[in-house]
Order: structure tokens, then C-alpha cells, then sequence
């Protein structure tokens, strides 16, 4: 029960929110079709040469904790039982920030870019709802604080889900000092509330063995069993996928909605969140070929990993891997820089300095680590291969 008493905290957060959105449905102009709102369209395009802060008189919602506490499913709930008629958006970050990325090319040249970007994200939707918000990329340190400062002047609320305490996220990263800021006008905006669990709900599921395959060598086996998913007399061909601003992905192999990788073709070449995304709005299966263990050599490939990870695990894609070692061995040797420095040293120098070698101290890695551990485990689980079933209407 520990675990739903948490929860209970973060729902009265919700209800909290909800309650005041609703008294508050028509200063928040919520209702895309409300009738004081029929002219928006046309104050949106007087405000590009003329802005007028509009502030929410409601304060949003930052909730956070550790992995499997329910934080994305409480705000689906949350969510899913607003009325359809409001500007809302519910959204991954990684995919927000995506957009706004691909807004900001497309108004390039512009005195400021950001606030026509924000100006646009608050006419279609005054209620964002933000998951697994995270900031790794200094590209998107340094725009978050202006972004949200015109977001928030243009009324926006919003409601997100993190691992990491506002004061805790983008630590350690490069120029962070400009990201500060943004911080504080998040924990200004909005109230933060943690979910403390001991429990991982997303591992409280019947695992399955049939698509997570463990060693070396395995590479028949994987390309056997890629080829009942897609049928015995079906031939897999190489594909391209279109991503955002133009980009292209080349496709090994693909056909009826599954996808087949090398792990190096797809997490040992320079691409990121946009490449994966626009792979899973075409395949609803990857077989990912030669997962590795993972520590200092490999930190990159790492990252690009956990990335996918999350991606997938958003698009209720299902996975079918083989790999060298279980999810927790394989992440075994990312640690944040507080859990390097609690490790009992050991008796012999030798052996620790080999440890150490090892180990690949980051702090982000650290933080994400147990959320992959989770999603990979609940990815293989039967609940969400059924689930996964009916999404994709297999």
C-alpha cells in the first residue's frame, strides 16, 4: 500500500488543478470553442507585433519521483478526463522539444523566433502536459528558460513528470548557470510535488521470454524469429523513414510494420530522439541485434540507448533484442556521481583501480538508468505485448 498512499498525495495535487480549471475555464481560455475565444485567431496575430502578457492565474503541476511510481499514469488520468472541447496536449519532451526545434528552423530570420514558437504552441493548446521532462542537451538548456518565460506571458499551464527535482535537473551540464533561471520561474509557475515510492509498479508484471534473448552470437536465432513476426513467405527489404527537417533514416531491413537493426546502425551513429521517433511513426517492432553492456567506453551509445528506450516505450512499440547481459547487468556500470562516492572501496589497489576504470560516473546516465531497467522489463512483459496488441491492432 505504500506506494498508493504516495499516489494519493499527487491526486489530490491533480484534483487540486483540475478544480481550478474548471472555476477558471474562461480567464484561462480554455475552451477552443468558447465564444469570448472566437476571435483568438485574430488577437494571436495582433500579438506578434503587439504581445500582451496573459499569465494563468493557476499554477500548474511538476510532479516527480523514482521509476514505476505511476507519475505518466496519473496524469493520463488526469488528462483523459478533461473535457475534449479544451486546448489541451499531451506530449513526450523529447517530442516537444522536437517541434519546437523544427518550429524554430521554419522561423529562422526572425527578431525572435522563440516567442512566435511559443505564441503558436499557446494557440493550439493552453494546458501542456509535459512527460519524463529531462534536459541532457545544451541546445535545449540554453532556449528553455526564454521558451517558457513566452509560454508562461501567453498563459500557458502546465503539468509535468520527471525523475528529477527541479533543482536537480540538467546538473552538471555545460553553461548551466543560464539554465537557472528556468528553474526558478518552473517552481514560480507551478506546484511541485514528489511521488516517493519504494515500489516499481512497471515490474509487478508477468514476465514474458519470448523476445529478450541473452548472449553472444545470436544473430540466426534473432533474424529467425524477426521472420515469424513479419511471416514466413514475407521478404524483409531495406527502407527509408523521413524524419523531421528533412532527415532521412536508412532501414536495414523492414516489412509489415517491423524493423530490423544492428544495435551499431541505430546507437554507435549520430542519431537522436527525432531519428527514433520518425522510425516508430512508420514500425511498431524493432529487432535490435547486439545490446551491449555498457560503461565508460560506450557512454554515447549509452545515451542513444536509453533514448530509444523511452521513445519506444511512448509509442507502445514492441522490442525483440538480443543481448549480452539481463537490463540490470547491463547497466550496471553507469552510476551518479553520489552513488561513485558511497562504493566501499576495495581491499586490494588493483582491483579498485580496475573497478574505477570501469565505471562510467554521469550523473543523467545515473538518473535514468532504473527508469530503462523498468521499461525494458515491463516492455517484456505479457501486459504490454496485449497492450501493445491492441494499439497496433495485431
Amino acid at each position: 500500500m505504500t506506494g498508493d498512499i504516495c499516489q494519493l498525495g499527487a491526486l489530490k495535487e491533480l484534483q487540486r488543478l483540475h478544480d481550478q480549471l474548471v472555476e477558471s475555464v474562461d480567464t484561462c481560455r480554455l475552451d477552443r470553442y468558447n465564444t469570448s475565444d472566437k476571435s483568438s485567431r485574430s488577437r494571436w496575430f495582433w500579438s506578434r507585433i503587439m504581445p500582451q502578457s496573459s499569465v494563468s492565474p493557476v499554477k500548474g503541476l511538476y510532479l516527480y519521483g523514482g521509476v514505476g511510481t505511476g507519475k505518466t499514469m496519473l496524469m493520463d488520468l488526469f488528462f483523459d478526463q478533461l473535457p475534449c472541447t479544451w486546448k489541451k496536449q499531451r506530449i513526450h519532451f523529447h517530442d516537444f522539444m522536437l517541434t519546437v526545434h523544427s518550429r524554430l528552423q521554419k522561423h529562422k530570420g526572425l527578431s525572435d523566433p522563440l516567442e512566435v514558437v511559443a505564441q503558436e504552441i499557446a494557440h493550439d493548446a493552453i494546458l501542456l502536459c509535459l512527460d519524463e521532462f529531462m534536459v541532457t542537451d545544451v541546445a535545449d538548456a540554453l532556449i528553455l528558460n526564454r521558451l517558457f518565460g513566452h509560454l508562461f506571458s501567453n498563459g500557458i499551464i502546465l503539468v509535468a513528470t520527471s525523475n528529477r527535482n527541479p533543482d536537480k535537473l540538467y546538473e552538471g551540464g555545460l553553461q548551466r548557470d543560464l539554465f537557472l533561471p528556468f528553474i526558478a520561474s518552473l517552481k514560480e509557475r507551478n506546484v511541485v510535488h514528489e511521488i516517493g515510492s519504494a515500489v516499481d509498479y512497471r515490474k509487478l508484471t508477468s514476465a514474458e521470454q519470448g523476445f529478450y534473448f541473452i548472449g553472444t552470437d545470436l544473430s540466426t536465432l534473432l533474424k529467425q524469429k524477426f521472420q515469424e513476426l513479419i511471416g514466413g513467405n514475407v521478404v524483409a527489404r531495406p527502407q527509408v523513414v523521413e524524419v523531421v527537417m528533412g532527415r532521412k533514416l536508412q532501414v536495414p531491413l523492414g516489412a509489415k510494420g517491423c524493423a530490423y537493426f544492428p544495435f551499431e546502425e541505430l546507437c554507435d551513429r549520430p542519431l537522436g530522439a527525432a531519428d527514433y521517433f520518425g522510425l516508430f511513426k512508420k514500425f511498431h517492432t524493432l529487432a535490435l541485434e547486439g545490446v551491449p553492456v555498457f560503461g565508460l567506453h560506450n557512454r554515447t551509445a549509452a545515451y542513444r540507448f536509453v533514448t530509444l528506450v523511452d521513445v519506444m516505450y511512448e509509442n507502445r512499440a514492441r522490442l525483440l533484442c538480443t543481448a549480452e547481459a539481463t537490463p540490470q547487468e547491463l547497466l550496471e556500470k553507469i552510476v551518479t556521481i553520489s552513488d561513485a562516492k558511497s562504493m566501499s572501496p576495495r581491499t586490494s589497489s588493483r582491483s579498485r583501480k580496475n573497478d574505477v576504470s570501469e565505471l562510467c560516473v554521469d550523473n543523467e546516465l545515473g538518473f535514468a538508468k532504473d527508469r530503462t531497467i523498468s521499461r525494458l522489463t515491463e516492455m517484456n512483459s505479457k501486459e504490454y505485448l496485449e497492450q501493445h496488441a491492441i494499439t497496433h491492432n495485431l
